[in-house]
């Protein structure tokens, strides 16, 4: 939750007393020392933080914190993109995927497959995690894949979540017809990214529409503090693959910069199995683009910004591994739930702090000051208020 980058500098801000003494304080625990948490993380079944992570997003969906931000007021948009971690010159332990090169050698990388709930104001919520590893009990022809993950990953969430109305949103590897099975079998919509030489046989349909002008068209005008944005959008309905109706939206977006003039154009074009309109092509176009927000303010925000989700916490454990990675995404679901909230953000506004000036004011307090004020603590944590975002 600090944000501290290894487990050295955990250690060192724990050798203050003061800050020991507080943490005593407000949450009635000691702090630890690192290589204690290490033999404790080696030995834990990753799948009981997991459930802790799992249990966090249950009591959000209990309180509504995400209704607003649900698809058509139904789904929640849930983005899933798998990501290296730790990248090593040697095996740190059996079963890390490997990449061979021309020259004979080998570079192992620690592999995820991550599941996010996410939202347009920048919530990015783990809620289930497979991990990429080849099996070390069987010899196998071909490693573990993205894909092979994502069937073991949507089982995991569909037993802990069986009745969670979910929308998908996936990347160009996707659009095959397994997947599409998969999504229909746990009754989840989706919408995934088309690249040009996907599906041909969908390609052609398409071609085949264009040819005969068998498509619908809509526009959209909108405008930021920078862009007036131009959105054009072509939709094709009734798409046969393999057993499968399918949809395909085409966008082509005009940034134009207010100042400068200068236009930017981009293209995106998507598949889903959601019936199309003209009053629903935006939402659905702008629900595809979404997925970016998992490799945003997901992956990229957890390897950079502090967090140091690259760091080899544990070099030669996997098991530990996997207990650093979920405890990153506890720590990460609190962290966006704090500094996300209407009072911290109007706070950061007016005194000009960042939430990384403002982590490092905490640790000061925690470590300069020495807190023995228990009745405000406790009449701290017997109210009972509501936090807005």
């Amino acid at each position: 939750m600090f944000r501290q980058k290894s487990r050295n500098q955990a250690d060192n801000a724990a050798k203050n007393l003061d800050y020991q003494d507080n943490i005593k304080v407000f949450f009635d625990i000691r702090v630890a020392d690192m290589d204690t948490v290490d033999k404790y993380l080696r030995w834990i079944d990753p799948e009981k933080l997991e459930h802790i992570k799992q249990d966090m997003f249950r009591e959000l969906v209990k309180s509504k914190t995400f209704r607003k931000y649900k698809f058509d007021r139904k789904y929640y948009m849930l983005a899933v993109d798998g990501s290296g971690l730790q990248s090593y010159d040697y095996e740190p332990y059996p079963g890390c995927p490997y990449k061979q090169h021309k020259s004979g050698g080998k570079k192992w990388t620690t592999y995820v497959l991550e599941a996010k709930i996410v939202t347009p104001n920048g919530f990015s919520i783990s809620l289930a995690t497979e991990w990429i590893e080849n099996p070390t009990d069987q010899a196998f022809d071909k490693q573990d894949s993205e894909l092979k993950a994502f069937k073991r990953l949507s089982a995991k969430l569909d037993k802990a979540f069986p009745r969670l109305p979910l929308m998908v949103l996936l990347d160009g590897l996707y659009p095959k017809e397994p997947i599409f099975s998969i999504c229909k079998k746990h009754r989840w919509r989706y919408v995934i990214t088309l690249k040009d030489k996907s599906l041909i046989s969908v390609q052609e349909q398409i071609s085949d529409k264009l040819l005969f002008k068998e498509y619908g068209q809509e526009s959209c005008l909108k405008v930021d503090s920078t862009y007036w944005l131009k959105s054009d959008y072509k939709y094709f309905e009734n798409i046969e693959y393999k057993g499968h109706r399918l949809y395909v939206i085409e966008t082509l977006l005009e940034k134009k910069h207010k100042k400068t003039k200068e236009i930017e154009p981009t293209r995106f074009v998507h598949i889903t199995d959601m019936e199309l309109n003209g009053k629903n092509v935006y939402q659905i176009s702008q629900a595809g683009r979404l997925r970016w927000k998992i490799e945003n303010e997901g992956f990229n925000n957890q390897k950079t910004n502090d967090y140091n989700g690259e760091h080899k916490f544990s070099r030669t454990n996997f098991n530990a591994v996997k207990n650093y990675y979920q405890l990153l995404q506890i720590a990460d679901i609190i962290n966006q739930l704090t500094y996300k909230s209407v009072r911290l953000v109007d706070f950061m506004k007016t005194t000009g702090l960042t939430v990384k000036a403002l982590i490092i004011e905490i640790l000061s307090y925690l470590k300069g000051w020495q807190f023995d004020d228990y009745g405000l603590i406790e009449n701290i944590f017997a109210k009972n208020e509501q936090w807005r975002y």
